[in-house]
Formats: structure tokens, sequence, C-alpha cells
């Protein structure tokens, strides 16, 4: 499974002017898991430009852990997506065809027993073959053909879970 994690890649006050800018971000409705869903949740997001990307200080750090992965192949961006999940929001498994992902945890803090993990499954989505615990400042490379999905954080946490998610074709 092509899935690698950087921890610590990016200086705290990078990861403050991060969550800054995702908090100064145009939100709207729409960003959805599946459109053929009756579960599927309409949730709060932002499309981020390569601009925005660069000017909220993410870009820099993202390239180092690109070029530190051998199998990240796919160069160009595709798109950049700023979610917002709340505890009582539904996620399915979902996946991103042929795109590779790098997911980031933006929430400047995350205690244990607010939950908002993300699951990767296998092939057949029966089963859950690596958790990433919410951990802020964490980079998630990945194959976007790999089912995946958010599970929300829990009521005791805050309000929003923070992740961008910048494609690549």
């Amino acid at each position: 499974m092509n899935l690698s994690v950087y921890d610590g890649a990016i200086p705290y006050n990078v990861q403050n002017g991060i969550m800054d800018f995702s908090a100064h971000s145009k939100l709207r409705l729409g960003w959805k898991d599946h459109d053929f869903h009756e579960l599927g949740d309409v949730n709060l997001f932002s499309e981020w430009s390569e601009d925005d990307l660069i000017a909220s200080g993410l870009w820099e750090h993202m390239e180092k852990c690109i070029q530190q992965t051998p199998w990240f192949t796919n160069s160009k961006f595709s798109r950049c997506i700023l979610n917002l999940v709340r505890p009582n929001d539904v996620h399915l498994i979902h996946s991103h065809g042929y795109d590779q992902v790098v997911l980031y945890y933006v929430n400047l803090e995350w205690r244990d027993g607010w939950y908002g993990e993300t699951l990767f499954y296998s092939e057949d989505t029966r089963d859950v073959v690596f958790t990433s615990p919410f951990v802020p400042g964490r980079m998630i490379l990945f194959d976007g053909n790999i089912p995946h999905a958010i599970r929300p954080q829990s009521v005791a946490a805050p309000k929003y879970r923070w992740t961008i998610s910048t494609f690549f074709a």
C-alpha cells in the first residue's frame, strides 16, 4: 500500500499560520463523499488554488515530503480542499481514483478521546488496514485509489476537525 506518514515536518509557528489562513478562508456547503448515497452529508469546505496553498505556508513543507516519497510520482496540482468535519457528520468509504493525495491535519491541539481518525481499508472495503490518529501537523501521502473514510470527532472535541486535502494528477 502506497501510504507514508510524516510527523514533525512543519514547525509549530508555520502550523499556526496554516490554521490562521484556514480560519480566514471563504467556506461553503457542498463537499460530499458520494453524490449518489442517501447518507452523503453536505459538508463545509473551501476550495483553494495553488496560490492559496503557497500563501498558507503549507506548500513548501508538503513539497519536501513529496520529494522524500519515491512512489509519489504525480506532479500536476489538481485541486486542494479545506474540509471542516463536525461531530455529527456522516462520512462514507470513498476513493479518489488515480490521483495521489496529501492529507494534512490542521488543528493545533488534539486529545485522546476526541477521535477523528482517518481509516484506510482493504481493496474490498471489509477491513481497516491502517488507522491514522488525528495528530496535529501530520501529513499523510497516499494513493487516491485506497478506500478510506473519516471517523468524525467526538462531541468532546473542538467543533471542527480541519484537514487540507491536496490532489495531484
